[in-house]
C-alpha cells in the first residue's frame, strides 16, 4: 500500500512542468531632470587672448654717428614728437655750411653772367659800329690803291684794322651766344649743391630720433657714447592707443562668427584688466592657421581704453554671439562628451546630439546654450551625470517615470 502511494506520487511529479524562476526587475537609476523650453538666447563664448599691437616699431639709426643723448627708458610713455635719442651732428653741420656757401657762390656766378651779358650787348653795339667804320675805311683804301694813291703797306693796315674789328664782333657775339650754356652749367651745379644740401638737412633730421606717435618704450638699445652704424637698432616703441587682443575662436564657433559678420553684426567682447572692464569689438580673422590648432585667431580692437595693458598680457574675453533662435539652456552636468545629452522616453534614456553655441548665466547659474532638432518643448533632459549612461538605461525621477 505504501509502495503504491510512492509510485503514484512520482508519476504525478513527472506529469508537472518544471517551474521557472521569477524574473528580476531592472533597476531604475534615480536622476534629476530639466524640462526643455526653446527660446531666443544671446550666448557668449569664453576666450583666452593676448594683448598685441600692429604698430610695434623698432627705430634704427639711418646714418653712422655717436650717440650723445638718450632721453627715455624702458617702459616710459612718450608723446608724438618727443626727442628720444640724439646723435652727434657736428660733422653734418660743417657740411651744411659748406653747401650753403657753394649755393651762394653759384648764385653770385649767375648774377655775374647776367651782368656780363648786358656788358657784352652794349660793347657789341660799339664794336659793330667800329666794324662799319673799318669796312668803309677799307673800301676807300681800295679805291685809293687802285689809283695808286695808297701804298701797299698803308692798304694792309686798313685791311688789318677791318679784320680786327670783325674778329672783335665775332668774339663778342660768341660770348653772348654762350651765355645760356654758361648759366645752364652754373644752374646744374646749383641744383647739385641744392640736392646735397637737402640730403645733409635730412641727415641732420635723422640725428634726432623722435617719437612717431603717442606710445610706450619697450626696449632701449643705445647709450650715450655708443658708436652706431647705419641700420643699428636704437629702441622699440608701440602705439598704446592702437592696441588689440588676439584670441583663438574654436572651430565650432567659426561658422556662426562668419555668418554674423556677413550679416553686418560685429560681435562685441568684454575683458577685465586691473579690475577695470574693457569693451572690445571683433575686427578680423587671421589669414593663416597654425598647424595643429583647433581654431582660428581673431583680432579684437579696444573700443574703450580706460587702461593701457602691457603687450603680451593675457586677457580673458567674454565674446557676445549673435542671438540664437530655438535655443535651449542645458546645465553643464547634463552634457556627455562635447555634444551629447540624454532625454527620458518611457522611463528609459535616449541619447541626443546637440550643437553648442556658447554659454550664458541665469539666476547665477551657468548654462550651455545649445540647439537640437531632436529635442522639443516639454522633453525631459537628464541633468545627473551617470557613469553608465547608455541608450535604454532605465531611470526614475522624484516625480516617477
Amino acid at each position: 500500500m505504501v509502495a503504491a502511494g510512492i509510485v503514484g506520487y512520482e508519476l504525478l511529479q513527472l506529469d508537472e512542468e518544471p517551474a521557472e524562476p521569477p524574473a528580476q526587475e531592472q533597476r531604475a537609476w534615480l536622476v534629476d531632470i530639466r524640462t526643455v523650453h526653446k527660446e531666443t538666447i544671446n550666448p557668449s563664448v569664453q576666450l583666452y587672448g593676448r594683448v598685441e599691437t600692429p604698430t610695434l616699431s623698432t627705430l634704427s639709426a639711418i646714418l653712422e654717428g655717436e650717440v650723445v643723448e638718450v632721453n627715455v627708458k624702458t617702459g616710459q610713455s612718450v608723446v608724438a614728437g618727443d626727442v628720444l635719442i640724439r646723435l652727434d651732428s657736428r660733422n653734418l653741420n660743417t657740411q651744411l655750411r659748406q653747401s650753403e656757401a657753394d649755393i651762394v657762390r653759384s648764385r653770385a656766378s649767375i648774377t655775374r653772367e647776367s651782368e656780363r651779358l648786358k656788358t657784352d650787348q652794349q660793347i657789341l653795339r660799339h664794336e659793330q659800329r667800329l666794324l662799319e667804320l673799318a669796312f668803309e675805311s677799307l673800301k676807300n683804301a681800295r679805291t685809293l690803291k687802285s689809283r695808286n694813291l695808297l701804298s701797299q703797306a698803308e692798304f694792309d693796315s686798313f685791311e688789318r684794322a677791318e679784320q680786327q674789328a670783325r674778329l672783335a664782333v665775332t668774339a663778342r657775339e660768341a660770348s653772348i651766344r654762350e651765355y645760356d650754356s654758361r648759366v645752364a652749367v652754373i644752374e646744374a651745379d646749383l641744383q647739385k649743391t641744392g640736392a646735397q644740401l637737402d640730403r645733409i638737412r635730412l641727415d641732420l633730421e635723422d640725428t634726432v630720433i623722435i617719437a612717431p606717435y603717442d606710445g610706450r618704450i619697450t626696449e632701449v638699445q643705445a647709450a650715450p657714447g655708443n658708436q652706431v652704424n647705419k641700420g643699428s637698432p636704437l629702441l622699440s616703441i608701440y602705439d598704446h592707443n592702437n592696441l588689440e587682443v588676439r584670441a583663438m575662436i574654436p572651430n565650432r564657433h567659426l561658422a556662426q562668427i562668419r555668418k554674423s559678420v556677413s550679416n553686418g553684426y560685429r560681435p562685441q567682447a568684454k575683458a577685465q584688466i586691473d579690475d577695470r572692464e574693457l569693451d572690445l569689438q571683433f575686427d578680423r580673422l587671421a589669414s593663416v592657421i597654425d598647424q595643429g590648432r583647433g581654431g582660428v585667431d581673431a583680432y579684437f580692437r579696444l573700443v574703450s581704453n580706460p587702461v593701457r595693458p602691457e603687450l603680451s598680457r593675457s586677457v580673458d574675453l567674454t565674446l557676445a554671439m549673435a542671438p540664437v533662435e530655438n535655443a535651449i539652456l542645458i546645465p553643464y552636468q547634463a552634457i556627455y562628451g562635447l555634444d551629447q545629452v540624454f532625454k527620458i522616453e518611457s522611463g528609459y534614456l535616449k541619447s541626443v546630439s546637440i550643437r553648442r553655441h556658447g554659454q550664458t548665466t541665469r539666476d547665477n547659474t551657468a548654462f550651455v546654450v545649445a540647439s537640437s532638432d531632436e529635442l522639443s518643448d516639454g522633453d525631459r533632459l537628464v541633468t545627473t551625470q551617470l557613469t553608465n549612461a547608455i541608450d535604454g538605461l532605465r531611470v526614475a525621477t522624484a516625480q516617477g517615470n
